[in-house]
């Protein structure tokens, strides 16, 4: 693609680069990135600076890579082009969406602190359920599918919740070559604060919730929320569906900014004034029996999930799809077909004493209120027992809050280690136990899992948090294999062998 094609496609880009000479506008671009070591000859550099690194470091780098092309926020040198009232990232993002130029006809972006993941899941299956060629995009990667339940995942290489950029653009055109015509994609509040979503075309969002999360980078909850409002009242085009959970302070608040725009908007919530309203639900220890109401009519169903949040963000997919205008029976007949996103409050089995297992992303200190308070109120249980750590740099603030919210809606307490990275991991759990000093300290998470589950009894269950479809576990500058699930369930299975041969061996000594 030329050049001046490609920066036609924007008028930012257009009014930037219009006095480039005739030679640069008539070159050939053969890619366009932000990492010198990624760029070849006929690339585009785009000078960042990131939190780590310093783009201008390797401009040299870049030139004798083959950039024709170096884009930066000030001139370091006569060759390169020195932008004007844009930031970097903001040009970074338009350059790329242009230049890979094509995406699925209709996009939803899904942002709030907890519940992105599950929504953006539930909307895919239920447009796959309607027939569509649909995807998911987020902390799972990218998921695609034309059937429930059969899907492949192609995973950001930085596993973030919103990709950068480059995979970003390139996995929407990714998915429009491969006719998928609906994507559901998580807008974290970094991925909207750096730009990375500028050049996606939205037709709709679902803001979820916000509580306290993040404010390491935010510094607080008003810029946390502001950063979440820019993807509804700047990114977003006119005439745009958006869904709001308005049982949530911030969520009444983005109402109230937005009600009086051309936005088509859907509340939902326990709210009676949300257009979407939950009359009533009941935790069955693998279910919940749900009752609806949208205009003046109730809707019953039964999903298969534990957790009050997992009604939210069912209703929070439901409602997106239903302002883009689907057929509200449909969707609410299909409900009770939708399957929990991978490690958020997935059961693994029952034990032999009927002891439960669950695993759950929860790390943050609402997050994991949520979901103890869901565990509480399944009837017939015995004990409550929670596992979990804290990540290292990340915010402090939360890990003592956390260690009382376990501490006040569990029985019992296990700290353990959670990604410390560049921390000291028993400095990250001595800030935990200030909030739970009763609570049981082991450090290795693989022996902490099989700890609570061999210490399971009749009826108890155990809620393993913080990682949940995480396979990794962070430890200084390395990343080692590590999943909840597969550490839980050979656990569940040792067990329950070691109880056969204990069994057998008593038998035969008894013969």
């Amino acid at each position: 693609m030329l050049l001046k094609d490609l920066i036609a496609k924007n008028k930012i880009t257009e009014n930037l680069f219009k006095e480039l000479n005739q030679k640069t506008l008539l070159h050939d671009v053969k890619g366009v990135s932000s990492n010198s070591k990624e760029i070849k000859k006929d690339f585009i550099f785009v000078v960042i600076k990131g939190e780590k690194f310093d783009g201008a470091d390797f401009i040299t780098e870049a030139e004798n890579n083959g950039a024709f092309l170096i884009i930066a926020e000030k001139s370091y040198n006569k060759n390169i082009l020195a932008i004007k009232r844009e930031t970097a990232r903001h040009v970074y993002t338009i350059l790329l969406s242009s230049f890979y130029n094509k995406q699925p006809k209709q996009i939803i972006g899904v942002t709030g602190t907890n519940g992105k993941t599950s929504t953006v899941e539930f909307c895919r299956q239920l447009w796959a359920q309607a027939g569509w060629k649909a995807a998911s995009m987020g902390t799972l990667g990218t998921r695609t599918e034309t059937s429930v339940n059969t899907g492949i995942y192609k995973n950001s290489k930085e596993n973030l919740t919103t990709f950068e950029p480059s995979d970003l653009y390139k996995n929407l055109k990714f998915l429009a070559d491969e006719k998928i015509s609906h994507l559901a994609l998580e807008a974290s509040s970094h991925g909207i604060d750096q730009n990375r979503l500028d050049g996606v075309k939205f037709s709709g969002a679902v803001f979820t919730n916000l509580s306290h999360d993040h404010l390491d980078y935010h510094k607080n909850t008003e810029n946390y929320f502001s950063t979440k409002k820019r993807l509804f009242t700047k990114i977003l085009k006119g005439n745009s569906a958006i869904a709001i959970n308005i049982d949530d302070d911030f969520g009444k608040k983005l109402f109230e900014e937005l009600k009086d725009t051309n936005h088509l908007l859907i509340t939902f919530g326990q709210c009676s004034d949300a257009d979407i309203s939950i009359k009533s639900f009941k935790q069955n220890k693998r279910s919940i029996d749900l009752v609806l109401e949208f205009e003046k009519k109730n809707f019953q169903t039964t999903i298969g999930m534990i957790g009050k949040f997992q009604v939210y963000n069912v209703i929070a997919s439901a409602s997106i799809c239903i302002a883009l205008g689907m057929d509200s029976n449909l969707i609410f007949k299909s409900l009770g077909y939708l399957k929990p996103a991978r490690g958020r409050m997935e059961v693994l089995s029952e034990t032999k004493n009927k002891g439960l297992v669950i695993i759950d992303y929860a790390h943050s200190p609402d997050a994991l209120t949520s979901a103890l308070k869901s565990i509480q109120e399944i009837t017939d249980r015995g004990r409550i027992i929670t596992l979990f750590g804290c990540g290292g740099d990340r915010d402090k603030d939360k890990r003592q809050i956390m260690g009382e919210l376990a501490d006040k809606y569990s029985d019992l307490v296990i700290v353990t280690d959670d990604n410390p990275r560049n921390e000291s991991p028993s400095i990250i759990r001595k800030e935990i136990l200030i909030g739970c000093p009763s609570a049981t300290e082991i450090p290795n998470r693989d022996k902490a899992i099989k700890y609570a589950i061999s210490n399971l009894q009749k009826n108890d269950l155990l809620l393993i948090a913080g990682k949940g479809h995480e396979t990794f576990q962070a430890i200084g500058i390395e990343t080692l294999p590590f999943d909840d699930y597969t550490v839980a369930k050979e656990a569940i299975k040792n067990i329950e062998k070691s109880e056969v041969v204990n069994w057998t061996l008593y038998g035969q000594k008894k013969i």
